[in-house]
């Protein structure tokens, strides 16, 4: 079983839509799913409400409770995939998450605040040696060259996957409790989602 980790000190950088659409990826990659939002906003937890299909388990863990109710977890051979979506403001309980998680995808935005704001996440992920990855998240598709450079910043702090644009298939699937791959699955976000979920199951194989 992995335990993939969201995580990120700055709000608005997309964790929760990027969460919910990365687990549906997931389950339709066979992978065996349980959702646990940690974020008191609750983003992902109400998303998980309105979803119809039955195919991924959503649980409410405190996070004082995380690293039992885990051990416990692991044990369930039914389970291959926990993720595990965070507050934007860290403190002991973002800690708990981070040291529990086999590996960490910290989504940014392609903007220059953004990219600064990233800096006290690196910080945290590496003081705690936690493995992880950036993503860049909400990308321009028509400004290509400023997604170029906001790839080589991250580049130069760590692993980065691949891409995913800013496309209406995200909001319309947050919205009906569906992925992108389900919404619009011959879609340019679809095939964004499937390449990161890829990439990050390529990346928490690596570390087993």
């Amino acid at each position: 079983m992995n335990v993939l980790c969201f995580a990120s000190q700055k709000g608005g950088s997309g964790k929760s839509t990027l969460a919910g659409s990365l687990a549906v990826a997931a389950r339709q990659a066979s992978e065996r799913v349980v959702v646990v939002d940690l974020d008191p906003q609750g983003s992902l937890a109400e998303w998980g409400r309105i979803r119809e299909p039955k195919d991924i388990v959503f649980r409410e863990v405190e996070p004082s409770a995380l690293p039992r109710w885990l051990a416990e977890t692991r044990k369930v051979k039914a389970v291959s995939l926990v993720i595990l979506d965070t507050a934007g403001t860290f403190g002991p309980e973002v800690d708990t998450a981070l040291k529990q998680s086999d590996f960490t995808l910290v989504p940014v935005r392609p903007s220059a605040l953004d990219l600064r704001a990233a800096r006290p996440t690196v910080e945290r992920l590496k003081s705690l040696k936690r493995p992880f990855g950036f993503v860049l998240n909400a990308t321009n598709p028509i400004t290509q060259a400023r997604t170029a450079d906001a790839l080589a910043a991250l580049g130069a702090g760590g692993l980065v996957a691949p891409p995913v644009a800013d496309r209406t298939d995200f909001r319309d699937a947050a919205a009906s409790g569906l992925g992108v791959v389900e919404i619009n699955p011959t879609g340019k976000a679809a095939a964004e989602i499937a390449a990161l979920w890829v990439w990050t199951k390529q990346q928490m194989e690596s570390l087993t």
